[in-house]
């Protein structure tokens, strides 16, 4: 089993994917654009996300032969996402990639909790507006997903209810 924690920043999905990957023993796949931006000093440019892209797509091949459920902390939609966004148009590899690696369940962080600095993030007045962009995406490739609100064990108790109805 797969499942992909995403949203915009700042919304809980580390948290969460921790929390899943020790709570029901799934191998975490992390989000490779903050390790790719710790090494690179946060500079990056559009084909940076290439980079990013690959490096998500590997770890997480890397989770899958390692364990037999994965959750990834993001995955290639949010680089569709920040492509878009930041330069305007949508790399249509990324979107086949996407559409192929699919998962069995999102889990969508609203962004209801406070907006914290981290010298990576770069929204802090547009996450309701990003989370509508990610729901949509989510929607129209009919994915199967739940959105996830309020305080950590809130989500928690959520997702282990989805978790819990599902055979894993």
């Amino acid at each position: 089993m797969k499942i992909v924690i995403t949203g915009p920043e700042c919304s809980g999905k580390s948290t969460i994917a921790n929390e899943i990957c020790r709570i029901f023993n799934f191998g975490l796949v992390p989000e490779m654009a903050r390790e790719y931006l710790n090494i690179r000093n946060n500079c990056y440019d559009e084909s940076s996300l290439n980079e990013i892209a690959y490096l998500q797509l590997r770890e997480e091949k890397i989770a899958k032969e390692n364990h037999d459920h994965i959750c990834c902390d993001t995955d290639l939609l949010t680089v569709i996402i920040w492509q878009s966004e930041k330069y305007g148009h949508v790399d249509h590899v990324f979107m086949e990639k996407w559409l192929r690696s699919s998962a069995d369940i999102y889990f969508l962080c609203f962004p209801d909790m406070d907006w914290e600095y981290d010298p990576q993030r770069e929204n802090p007045h547009d996450r309701e507006k990003l989370f509508s962009i990610y729901l949509q995406y989510l929607e129209v490739n009919k994915a199967n997903y739940y959105i996830l609100k309020g305080t950590v064990s809130q989500r928690m108790e959520i997702l282990g209810q989805v978790l819990m109805s599902v055979a894993f």
